[in-house]
């Protein structure tokens, strides 16, 4: 396993949306490296700032040494943590609005824009948040307005 703080290793911050990568990307890299389920439940708290490390320590599954229980007790103490990143619409709204600002001029703009709207716009469908409709209304416009700049 890499050390802490390596380019190589996973890091978790505390924040709960960027859980589930967190441990997905440590479980990736502990089954290259073959670790036992008490090893990962050894190792995972070498990866995470001092704070949440005593907080997760004092989990009782921690003790069990048992990786998937260990995995569930700190899940069930990050509310959403099961469901990812989440987005607003306020996000989806800054990244148009910061876009729109910024006059897009060149393809590689354009690509960093879309880079940053499309996961947004996606999660917001796949969520019920807004309909494909209003994302492609959205996206159609700001792409009419670049044309339009640009003419």
């Amino acid at each position: 396993m890499p050390g802490p703080g390596s380019s190589k290793a996973p890091s978790f911050n505390g924040e709960t949306s960027e859980l589930l990568e967190f441990l997905e990307l440590f479980e990736d890299l502990a089954t290259s490296c073959a670790l036992s389920e008490a090893d990962k439940c050894k190792m995972i708290v070498r990866y995470i700032n001092r704070e949440t490390k005593r907080f997760w320590l004092m989990l009782t599954r921690y003790k069990s040494q048992d990786y998937a229980l260990f995995k569930a007790s700190i899940l069930a103490q990050y509310s959403g943590a099961d469901k990812g990143q989440r987005y607003s619409i306020r996000d989806l709204e800054r990244i148009i609005i910061s876009y729109a600002d910024n006059d897009i001029s060149t393809e590689t703009e354009l690509l960093q824009y879309y880079r940053q709207f499309r996961p947004v716009a996606h999660w917001l469908v796949a969520n019920s948040k807004i309909s494909a409709r209003e994302r492609d209304s959205d996206s159609s416009e700001d792409s009419n307005h670049t044309r339009r700049t640009h003419q």
